[in-house]
């Protein structure tokens, strides 16, 4: 529903000012008014306040609020209509501005429908069990990896860079001499605004390149390059904790969902088949 524009908002207090009695023999109708025989019902009344801000329902709860309201629905009307007499609806800004809105609630209305299509199939992919994920599943996956890591990454856009900064850092054993490497090097702007550092991940979490060579890897020492879509990671694992059970279940049913989300959608992939022609994402 709209709000109240600034222009209906001055037409309403200019009504404030200029008020135009409700005439009695319809107060008691449906039909409050007419505007070139055109009724305004109290349907129409009720359904335009609906759409008003909260500080104008308030004022809608007096009678002055309401004749005022229903004077501004009579001005609306006659600006309409002195506007399609005028012949503003063969105006070719008029036209463009419309078939714009047309368009754009017809993308809209696509998107709806496309967003409650994929809605539902998820809802009936865990219905039927095709993603939904066991106790027991869980309680495997925390006795294969009953831990969280500690990362610290510099993430570069070319090999040969990646390879001069891992040579250069190569020594580095504290937190502190990596991130001041991060502040130097790193050329991604969220792992520079962290200093580096990585929210602690589950293997599954994260990348998987990345994840492997971690889990992989003593702590404080400095492992690189790693190429992923991302770019090439220097990376310095900082530390794990075991975690327990309920902690990690929440986390780990829905690594297990996504894994098995992913799953299916490969399979869709070789069901209809999927080409990619030109990836402007590069």
């Amino acid at each position: 529903m709209r709000k109240l524009t600034l222009l209906a908002a001055a037409l309403l207090i200019l009504c404030a000012c200029e008020k135009m009695p409700l005439n009695n023999n319809t107060q008691s109708g449906d039909v409050l008014a007419t505007v070139a025989g055109e009724p305004i019902t109290k349907t129409d009344f009720e359904t335009e306040a609906s759409s008003l801000d909260d500080s104008f329902q308030k004022y809608l709860d007096t009678d002055i609020g309401r004749e005022n309201f229903l004077n501004y629905l009579i001005n609306e009307k006659l600006i309409i209509k002195a506007a399609k007499d005028s012949g503003l609806e063969k105006d070719p800004k008029y036209i463009k501005e419309i078939k714009d809105i047309e368009d754009q609630q017809k993308r809209s209305l696509a998107k709806a429908k496309e967003y409650s299509l994929s809605r539902l199939m998820a809802q009936k992919l865990y219905d039927d069990g095709t993603i939904a994920v066991s106790e027991e599943e869980i309680k495997a996956y925390h006795d294969k990896y009953p831990y969280q890591i500690y990362l610290m990454e510099i993430v570069l856009q070319d090999a040969k860079e990646a390879a001069d900064v891992t040579r250069a850092i190569r020594n580095a054993k504290t937190k502190q001499t990596f991130q001041d490497a991060v502040k130097r090097f790193s050329k991604d702007p969220v792992s520079k605004k962290n200093k580096g550092e990585l929210p602690p991940f589950i293997p599954g979490e994260y990348l998987p390149q990345i994840e492997v060579a971690a889990a992989n890897t003593p702590a404080y020492q400095v492992q690189g390059f790693i190429k992923t879509p991302r770019g090439f990671h220097i990376i310095m694992k900082t530390g794990e904790e075991k975690l327990s059970y309920n902690k990690a279940k929440d986390r780990i049913k829905e690594i297990l969902e996504r894994q098995k989300m992913d799953a299916y959608l490969n399979s869709l992939k070789g069901k209809y088949g999927v080409e990619v022609i030109n990836n402007e994402s590069k």
